[in-house]
């Protein structure tokens, strides 16, 4: 079986920042929307953006089935009171998130104006095409090899090793209390995870329990998500069962 390159870090659970591949420190509205996509709208028109809202946030798996509905209703109104103030405006919806505070849109400059004005609106980022990265551009050497993507590109789907941002010690060096919340701390960020993964493709291959890992095959904008996500420290290449010895 490959090996997962894991880095113990800090428990990424505690991190409150909206999660869409970026955050945005209060008062730092020169810095909402990038420069470039700033540039890529006035060049072609309009830009494909992914757009972090204003809404206190938790991850569903701490919280109760109540909590979880009152929390994705709370997404979903904050979602139409930002489109209500786009009317009239360049945009078209790509995607409404229900499990994290976020919309996926194509918009135009007049549109990208307002966004940069509302208050519901804690950052915006470049966001790219299902189709995208190519093979010459790939998105990042580091947590995703660009291998990863051609082979996605080229067939569909790859199978990879995705390690994950939690604290990790070998089990036999922890006491029964210590690998029980490690093992509950790897559940937890590889249900988060998979719940950036909705809506994209994706099939779970295993979930591990006693590495903070998971083997999936993905496609093309499941391995984008997985390369911006904040829970993901590394994914490496994955080969099917018949070929591991």
């Amino acid at each position: 079986m490959t090996h997962l390159k894991i880095c113990s870090l800090k428990f990424f659970c505690c991190v409150t920042v909206v999660i869409l591949g970026g955050t945005l420190a209060r008062g730092e509205t020169a810095v909402k929307i990038p420069r470039e996509v700033i540039d890529q709208a006035a060049t072609n028109g309009s830009v494909l953006v992914l757009v972090g809202l204003n809404v206190p946030w938790q991850m569903e798996a701490n919280l109760t089935e109540d909590e979880v509905q009152t929390q994705r209703e709370t997404i979903a109104s904050i979602q139409r009171d930002l489109l209500t103030d786009l009317e009239g405006r360049s945009y078209r919806i790509i995607r409404r998130y229900n499990q994290i505070p976020g919309l996926a849109l194509e918009v135009g400059p007049d549109a990208l104006a307002e966004l940069a004005r509302s208050p519901s609106v804690t950052n915006v980022l470049l966001d790219r095409p299902a189709g995208a990265p190519t093979v010459d551009s790939p998105i990042s050497d580091e947590k995703v090899p660009w291998q990863l993507f051609k082979s996605a590109a080229s067939n569909g789907t790859v199978l990879v090793l995705a390690g994950l941002r939690t604290p990790w010690q070998r089990e036999d060096q922890l006491s029964e209390p210590l690998i029980a919340l490690q093992r509950n701390a790897i559940l937890t960020a590889q249900s988060y995870v998979l719940a950036e993964l909705n809506g994209t493709q994706f099939k779970v291959m295993r979930l591990y329990r006693s590495i903070p890992g998971i083997a999936l095959r993905v496609g093309l904008d499941a391995l984008q998500r997985l390369e911006k996500s904040p829970a993901v420290t590394n994914v490496v290449q994955d080969r099917p069962a018949s070929a591991a010895r």
